[in-house]
């Protein structure tokens, strides 16, 4: 896999890897719990991730796809494309955010159905990271709902930002479920 792909997916999966680190903290059977009514619980922060990774997979393996088809150039570039979100703000957890319907979750999932959905839409990413390989994704571009025209790297890279926003958000469940028990 081309080293660009592995640094990303390192990232995504380190950041998957923290949050469910978080959420084993606290016993599943409390994950449908919100610290508070204006809160997200994790089953319903999990859905969330779900919705919008599963959306950004498509997009990524579409886009990669269709450049593939279409001959589009090999990558020969190896410098690191971690950190050009960074002026997004997306990890800034100070502006609340409120989330399109199509992503927003419907607090109607099981935890054990919210665990394996996120496993499901992680898979997906892989395969469309998998299907970009070599191609010169820093010149493929998709549009973003929030970021605008953005190339299929920062799409991956979104999905690991987008997600270590909610690695906090989690820590913050996590805590406050954590005090509501003592």
């Amino acid at each position: 896999m081309h080293p660009r792909l592995i640094e990303l997916r390192d990232y995504v999966d380190a950041q998957r890897s923290a949050l469910l680190s978080i959420a084993a903290s606290i016993p599943r059977d409390r994950w449908t719990e919100r610290p508070a009514p204006d809160r997200w619980s994790f089953v319903e922060l999990f859905e969330h991730l779900y919705k919008v990774e599963h959306s950004c997979a498509r997009v990524i393996a579409k886009g990669a796809a269709e450049a593939r088809a279409a001959g589009h150039p090999m990558e020969t570039d190896t410098h690191s494309v971690l950190g050009q979100l960074d002026a997004a703000g997306l990890r800034d957890r100070s502006r609340r955010i409120e989330v399109p319907e199509r992503v927003a979750p419907s607090g109607t999932w099981s935890p054990d159905e919210a665990a394996e959905k996120l496993a499901a839409s992680r898979a997906e990413l892989h395969d469309a990271i998998d299907a970009g390989n070599g191609l010169a994704l820093g010149s493929v571009y998709q549009t973003h709902a929030r970021l605008g025209e953005i190339d299929l790297y920062k799409w991956i890279l979104f999905v690991g930002e987008h997600e270590a926003r909610h690695v906090q958000q989690a820590a913050e469940i996590a805590e406050q479920l954590g005090a509501a028990a003592r």
